[in-house]
């Protein structure tokens, strides 16, 4: 498995569920009517976050002194948000900007990790984007709200500050779908943008927009080792097949991989997710390339099936019996066509085809339904974007 925290859309988390709300704490009772006049804004015009769920409620957090019926009060604001911060798409702060410095920085894990935070002057004239500006949605939270409360948006991120500056990196990169694996190099490929210096790029896939700023160096597209390429300038990598690290190299996961499984009931927990694991270490494919997991629908809510899903934090997707048996695969099985009371299919490699295709793509078996242990089995189709249909927002 690649070496990093797992990234995710604004305020996701493994260890807890996401509320698709903006949690607005008021510090004092002159805030209050800013909060709530954001709550009513934001009900008439959601925001859209970086991880494609719509943020439409803004809840209200106040002194314990202040408590009504639509505040939820506190006593400790530090011991609060140990316990709300990552239960939320979102946080903004009625009061001083320090204040939410203090109490936040023991929560803090990572850029990619942390939900967005802004913070709001009580006459609302400033909405400040302090957290998770880039990957987060921190500087377009700030936007939105700003233009809801005709206030001034400010952003300090230095790719932000001029019309003629590029696009920042982890936008790009985001905007593409892709994952980035390698966080620590990605200040030095941002500076060498800014700063007009090439970024090299190794995308044999196509994954990233064919039209690229200027500055950007596309290296050809045959295999060949990254070590042995010239130059000195940083450089960009996205497959869906595992890729070394490598000092100054920052590798993007293309999630173009979905994963059929098939399991008898009550295999232990951690099953289904070793088993996965094992196939692209095996196999030489990026686990952070898997896009969905995808089985049949009466094994929905197999505890193995959905700790992998949840672990890997991407969806379960679930097809009934007759669905999985229009689809043809290469290795049909009579023994799950008649416990389904139906013509003979592959559970594994009929899903994996069929979530590839949910999401607009087109697909082929790029590994055929692999036996574990005589109580799973593993496929996994490869998306082929170039030919997909496109998806309708």
């Amino acid at each position: 498995m690649s070496q990093g925290p797992r990234e995710a859309g604004a305020g996701s988390c493994a260890d807890t569920e996401t509320a698709p709300a903006l949690l607005c704490h008021t510090l004092s009772r002159d805030g209050l009517p800013l909060a709530r006049r954001l709550a009513a804004q934001l009900a008439a015009a959601p925001w859209r976050a970086p991880g494609g769920h719509t943020v439409a409620s803004c809840r209200i957090s106040a002194p314990i002194r202040l408590a009504g019926a639509d505040i939820r009060p506190f006593d400790d604001l530090a011991a609060f948000l140990a316990r709300e911060y990552r239960r939320h798409a979102a946080h903004a702060f009625v009061g001083a900007a320090g204040i939410a410095v203090r109490v936040l920085a023991p929560l803090l894990r990572h850029k990619s990790q942390d939900p967005p935070v802004v913070v709001l002057d009580p006459a609302g004239r400033f909405v400040i984007s302090l957290l998770s500006g880039h990957w987060g949605g921190g500087n377009a939270l700030a936007r939105h709200l700003a233009a809801l409360l005709h206030a001034m948006p400010v952003i300090t991120t230095a790719s932000d500050q001029t019309a003629c500056a590029p696009m920042p990196l982890d936008l790009l990169i985001q905007r593409a779908g892709l994952h980035i694996l390698d966080w620590a190099p990605l200040p030095q490929a941002q500076a060498a943008l800014l700063e007009g210096r090439p970024l090299r790029l190794l995308d044999p896939c196509c994954a990233l927009p064919a039209a690229l700023p200027p500055r950007f160096e596309r290296l050809p597209a045959h295999d060949h080792s990254v070590k042995n390429l010239p130059g000195e300038a940083p450089l960009l990598t996205a497959h869906w097949r595992s890729q070394p690290p490598s000092p100054g190299l920052l590798r993007l996961a293309v999630p173009w991989l979905y994963m059929g499984l098939g399991c008898r009931r009550g295999i232990p927990q951690d099953a289904a997710l070793n088993a996965l694991t094992t196939l692209c270490d095996e196999r030489h494919l990026e686990l952070r390339a898997v896009a969905a997991l995808a089985t049949v629908a009466e094994k929905a809510d197999e505890p193995a099936l959905r700790h992998a899903a949840d672990r890997l934090g991407i969806p379960l997707r679930t097809f009934s019996a007759g669905e999985l048996a229009s689809c043809a695969t290469p290795h049909p099985s009579e023994a799950a066509g008649r416990r389904f009371n139906q013509p003979p299919f592959s559970v594994c490699e009929a899903s994996a085809l069929l979530a590839a295709r949910a999401d607009g793509h087109n697909a082929r078996l790029l590994l055929p339904k692999t036996v574990v242990h005589g109580r799973l089995t593993l496929a996994v189709a490869l998306a082929d974007p170039a030919t997909s249909t496109p998806q309708t927002a």
